[in-house]
């Protein structure tokens, strides 16, 4: 902005070297100028005619012709540009009652400055230049119309007339007066504030505002046909104007309808109904003030900027510039700028050529169309990636044999789990997942789990570790691996917990090498069998006896050998029809009671039949019978086997009055190969028979035991037996 004033200024074709300027009057000072002369060249201001309150100016026949206000009367008079002559015997225009401080005046100027026209008030005046006068003051005033509210000095093809609107009675007119002053064609127009009236090519353009609404009235009066087409915009008045590209006249109209400033351009002969898409202005340069147009270029006005654009919405300049500007404001172009004025304020914008406006409009051509395109292709490259990476991690965590999967994000939240790693937490599907994973490590057993997690979750790196827990009674091992799972862009998403059961493994291997131990054994006790059959000593010293009582210990050993090595090899068992009672009274003869005098044993026992493997199930119950002699601590004791069933299992019991356990030993006795014995003889391995062929049976054992009283094992083993085929198989037995 090269420059601004407080006030209206008032530029001239034919005069370049001096401006006006008519400053609005302040109200605390009755004395202060109201019109002064501007020389762009050098810079100053003249102020002239002190003692007038003027209210407009304009460069007239070599002079100036202004408008001023004494008391009442509102004048017009003709001065000299360098204000040497002047006259004084003003045209009284109008009569104005004391009590009005403002009243609106406007001056037009033909061209040529041949004649003027005056609006003053509502009243219509035309001033004519006076022929033979030398100093050039002179004029004619003639009264044309008066309840005036918009007036225009028009120039066609056929000569000069006036195009003016007046008011008659309740309705609105819109004439034309020829050269003389006489009204030649007249239309009725809406009745409305009448915010301005210009010419547009071979048109005059007339904008009202609607009262009580944001909308105008836009009326177009083609000169040459002298027919009128009216059309209503959804804008303010001040935010539309005309413009004429090839012969064709457009509206040009600034809507905010998108949240951003957008000028629409649509030619008058197509339908306002809705208005097309328009082009953006880019920027942030505050509320649409108004628009003008100057031949083919639309000219915006913004709060805080201006912009300049073609017919087709091309941008030719934007920039942000503050011009504080009245609702009166017009728009002239000037030698390297545009001139905004108003009876407030006025402004000199300078335009300047831009060498590489190219990289300028190559720029908002990639903020508008390439950035935008590609940040959405990123987000979609990004999308994919991040769609694969998921279903990647959901293939891993739902792949069959993947063992335990666990998924904790950084924030130590349980987002998803497999089958098996559900079924360890015991989640089940109406329990909902995102919750803090301490939450579903409640359960008991899980605390090295719980400790290892939280470990690997603070340092966020990948670890190995072996985790031993207990489930259902039954003590499991897993080698659990944590493997951090990073995002699309980088960042840490979390981290994958994988969890491989080893317990079988493990016990397959140390069965194994058990078995092999039982297969030395085996070969040994054969050999102490062998000669044991060939002793033959004193019948009446009692060697029969005690070679019986050998060989029959030998035997037993054996079977307990063939059957760890059973155990061992393989988990096929043979099944057949059993007798619990008859069962639990085998195993009671194999203890010899001179080999455990301080045994008392009892048998409570109420037998079924049942489906079962013998040797294996034997082998189970004697293990028990061997830990309750055990408890006894070869003291005096009892050692009771009982047997009872219900509909669909067989129980067996097998409890003793020995030292029972503590919590401690209850808690560890059914994990593979412990043993409580402090002398070292205990390898665990018989309680681990107990547990594996009870779960070959498809059954349960449960231990009961206080310390100092004693110790229960229960058996629950299916009998899986029809009733029908109990019955058949009893009938059987009573027949053989």
């Amino acid at each position: 902005m090269s420059g601004s004033w407080p006030g209206r200024v008032v530029v001239s074709s034919r005069e370049t070297s001096s401006r006006l300027i008519v400053y609005p009057r302040t109200a605390w000072d009755a004395t202060s100028p109201t019109f002064a002369v501007y020389s762009p060249a050098t810079g100053q201001y003249v102020d002239r005619m002190q003692t007038l309150d003027v209210l407009d100016a304009r460069f007239f026949r070599g002079g100036i012709l202004l408008v001023h206000r004494s008391g009442a009367n509102v004048l017009l008079r003709v001065v000299s540009r360098d204000g040497s002559l002047t006259r004084v015997d003003d045209a009284v225009l109008a009569t104005v009652p004391s009590e009005v401080d403002s009243l609106k005046v406007r001056i037009h100027v033909r061209e040529d400055e041949s004649s003027a026209l005056v609006l003053a008030g509502q009243m219509l005046y035309a001033v004519e230049g006076r022929a033979g006068q030398g100093a050039s003051l002179g004029y004619d005033v003639r009264l044309v119309e008066q309840r005036v509210f918009a007036a225009l000095p028009v120039e066609t093809a056929s000569g000069s007339s006036i195009v003016f609107a007046f008011r008659s009675g309740p309705s609105a007119f819109l004439a034309i007066a020829d050269a003389s002053m006489r009204v030649v064609w007249s239309m009725l127009v809406p009745l409305s504030d009448v915010e301005r009236i210009e010419q547009i090519g071979s048109s005059v353009l007339l904008t009202s505002a609607l009262e009580g609404a944001e909308s105008s009235v836009v009326t177009v009066l083609n000169l040459e046909t002298r027919t009128a087409t009216t059309r209503s915009v959804p804008v303010d008045a001040s935010r539309v104007t005309a413009l004429e590209v090839d012969g064709v006249l457009s509206l040009a109209i600034v809507t905010t309808r998108s949240g951003r400033a957008e000028v629409v351009s649509i030619p008058l002969s197509k339908s306002f109904d809705g208005l097309p898409a328009g082009a953006i202005i880019p920027g942030d340069y505050g509320s649409p003030r108004l628009v003008r147009a100057r031949g083919d270029t639309v000219i915006v006005v913004f709060t805080a900027g201006m912009a300049m654009l073609t017919g087709d919405g091309s941008i030719l300049a934007r920039q942000d510039v503050r011009v504080p500007i009245g609702s009166d404001a017009e728009i002239a172009r000037i030698d390297g700028g545009i001139l905004v004025s108003s009876s407030t304020h006025s402004a000199v914008v300078q335009t300047s050529p831009q060498r590489l406006w190219y990289v300028a409009r190559s720029w908002e051509w990639l903020l508008r169309y390439v950035i935008p395109l590609l940040f959405v292709s990123t987000l979609g490259v990004l999308y994919l990636v991040y769609r694969r990476q998921r279903r990647f991690l959901e293939a891993m965590i739902d792949a069959p044999g993947a063992g335990v999967v666990l998924f904790i994000d950084v924030n130590g939240r349980l987002l998803r789990a497999n089958e098996r790693g559900s079924a360890l937490l015991r989640i089940t599907p109406d329990v909902p997942m995102g919750r803090m994973f301490s939450t579903y490590m409640n359960r008991p057993g899980l605390t090295q789990l719980s400790g290892f997690i939280e470990r690997v979750r603070l340092s966020r790196e990948s670890h190995s570790e072996r985790i031993s827990f207990t489930v259902d009674d039954e003590s499991r091992e897993l080698i659990v691996t944590s493997t951090p799972i990073v995002g699309t862009l980088g960042s840490s998403r979390g981290l994958l917990f994988t969890g491989v059961d080893i317990t079988e493994t493990l016990e397959q291997r140390r069965l194994t090498n058990w078995a092999q131990l039982a297969h030395d054994m085996q070969t040994n006790l054969s050999t102490i069998r062998l000669n044991a059959e060939q002793i033959h000593g004193d019948a009446t010293g009692g060697d029969d006896e005690r070679r019986r009582r050998i060989l029959f210990q030998v035997g037993v050993l054996i079977d307990r050998v063939r059957d760890l090595l059973g155990v061992a090899r393989s988990d096929v068992f043979q099944r057949s029809i059993v007798h619990s009672a008859e069962l639990c009274t085998e195993v009671r003869h194999e203890f010899d009671a001179t080999m455990f005098p301080h045994v008392t044993f009892s048998m409570k026992l109420r037998g079924t039949l049942m489906m079962a493997d013998r040797l294996k199930l034997s082998r189970a119950i004697r293990n028990a019978v061997e830990n309750a002699i055990k408890a006894l601590r070869n003291q005096p004791g009892t050692v009771e086997i009982s047997t009872w069933f219900d509909r669909t299992n067989v129980f067996i019991s097998v409890s003793d009055t020995g030292v029972g356990m503590d919590p401690e030993t209850m808690a560890n006795m059914m994990k593979p190969y412990f043993s409580s014995s402090a002398d070292g003889t205990g390898h665990g391995i018989g309680t681990m028979i107990m547990h594996h062929v009870t779960k070959l049976h498809g059954g349960r054992i449960r231990v009961t035991s206080e310390r100092g009283k004693g110790t229960q094992v229960v058996f629950r083993i299916p009998h899986g037996m029809e009733p029908k085929d109990k019955i058949r198989a009893s009938s059987a037995e009573r027949v053989s």
